[in-house]
């Protein structure tokens, strides 16, 4: 099990990850369009380090504790939580995702729930402006979504962190299966080929990337602008014990947006720096 009490300051909690190019994305059609991840292509990527862990429960406190900041869920009252019954193995229940008064990264599942037992868990409920802060108090910054998928998955082309295989129950954390998250580090299977806890499943990660559909771009935000004003869509990367119960989403390719004020309880993130 790795040391979830690592601190961006210990020299053990960082992957090199070297320079070059690689494949990122997967040729593949619905409907006879590109789904998000597709059509493959080859990027360019510098050398970077990225955190072994997520950021977890407990490191994320210790933020909190020393910064006094309140994260967006917290200032609005509420966060999401998918609330399935008895099915949950069907895809696309969306009607299930409801705002929970009270939940937050202190309490999961709203009023009354808590993390007194989660200190070494990833921490969830956390949008990417609350990414970014911890970003700003720990001298670390987010992965773009090319870093984060050359870190998951290296340079041979797989499908998942561990190979080509699909998902069982002991790769990693997903599709409701344990229904909440676990311990960091507590599915080898989804340590990846750079030793990345967590890589797949658990929770998903923010990338410090704007949502475009392919090719890979880096920057200029996607903005969609409402009634209610103008916002930002951002990517979020390596699906989660929920994943809409669909295994393939683990797969270090799939690509999801969010609006980056955007919290729930599957939603993570790990740092890196340059």
């Amino acid at each position: 099990m790795l040391d979830t009490r690592l601190k961006p300051t210990d020299t053990d909690y960082w992957v090199q990850i070297e320079a070059g190019p690689f494949t990122i994305g997967m040729d593949e059609l619905k409907n006879g369009k590109h789904e998000p991840w597709s059509p493959a292509h080859v990027v360019e990527v510098d050398a970077f380090s990225i955190a072994r862990t997520p950021v977890s429960v407990g490191e994320f406190a210790r933020f909190v504790s020393e910064t006094s900041y309140v994260t967006t869920a917290e200032q609005a009252g509420h966060s999401w939580c998918w609330v399935g019954g008895d099915d949950i193995t069907t895809p696309g229940q969306e009607h299930l995702w409801l705002k929970i008064d009270g939940a937050s990264w202190k309490a999961p599942r709203g009023a009354g729930s808590d993390v007194s037992e989660k200190a070494d868990h990833p921490v969830t409920h956390v949008s990417h402006t609350d990414a970014l802060a911890y970003c700003a108090w720990s001298g670390t910054r987010l992965p773009t979504e090319a870093e984060f998928e050359k870190a998951a998955r290296g340079t041979d082309g797989r499908i998942y962190p561990w190979g080509n295989t699909p998902p069982t129950p002991d790769s990693c954390n997903h599709s409701m299966l344990v229904g909440d998250t676990t311990p960091i580090g507590a599915y080898p299977d989804a340590y990846g080929p750079h030793g990345l806890a967590d890589i797949a499943g658990n929770v998903w990660e923010w990338s410090a990337s704007p949502w475009h559909t392919y090719p890979y771009l880096s920057s200029e935000p996607r903005v969609i602008k409402t009634k209610e004003g103008s916002f930002e869509l951002g990517v979020i990367r390596g699906g989660s014990f929920f994943n809409d119960c669909t295994p393939r989403w683990v797969s270090p390719t799939t690509r999801c947006y969010a609006l980056r004020d955007y919290s729930c309880f599957d939603l993570g993130f790990r740092v890196c720096r340059s």
